[in-house]
């Protein structure tokens, strides 16, 4: 019988997906919203990561009680360059898909689709940061900023 589930314990053997991986497990989160006049909204939530797919990607989903649930799919993918992931992220609440690139850099993490950017920044093993730009007339302006830390 095939498995069918989603959700896999671990990477398949011989597949890398430590970038990602490492946010293995559940997490709590504020979540800011950065309005266009400067007014900032501040939400709690929680952001939970594993692995799917038969062990060949990473998944998360993040949930902001009241706007947004969204699921993320990651995996690495040689075609596109050395070190580089595919991240597909959908959310049903606003009815959006958004597509990226993503890849290592000094300060951590960035994923950069057409008109969005998303950085995960200051990892440790108990907290990060995560910010999400959209890009305007002038440059990228800040939509969300997350500050996370590890729950349980």
């Amino acid at each position: 019988m095939t498995d069918l589930r989603f959700l896999a314990d671990a990477p398949a053997p011989g597949v890398d997906l430590s970038l990602f991986g490492r946010f293995t497990g559940s997490w709590a989160l504020d979540c800011t919203e950065h309005a266009a006049d400067g007014s900032t909204t501040v939400r709690r939530g929680e952001w939970h990561f594993g692995y799917a797919l038969g062990g060949h990607a990473t998944t998360d989903v993040w949930i902001l009680p009241g706007v947004e649930h969204g699921v993320s799919i990651r995996f690495p993918d040689p075609s596109a360059g050395e070190d580089v992931w595919r991240s597909t992220w959908v959310g049903p609440g606003r009815r959006r898909v958004h597509t990226f690139l993503a890849s290592a850099t000094p300060d951590g993490i960035r994923l950069d689709g057409d008109t969005l950017r998303w950085t995960f920044s200051d990892l440790t093993p108990t907290s990060f940061r995560w910010r999400n730009e959209a890009r305007r007339v002038g440059g990228w302006h800040l939509q969300q900023s997350f500050e996370v830390w590890r729950s349980r």
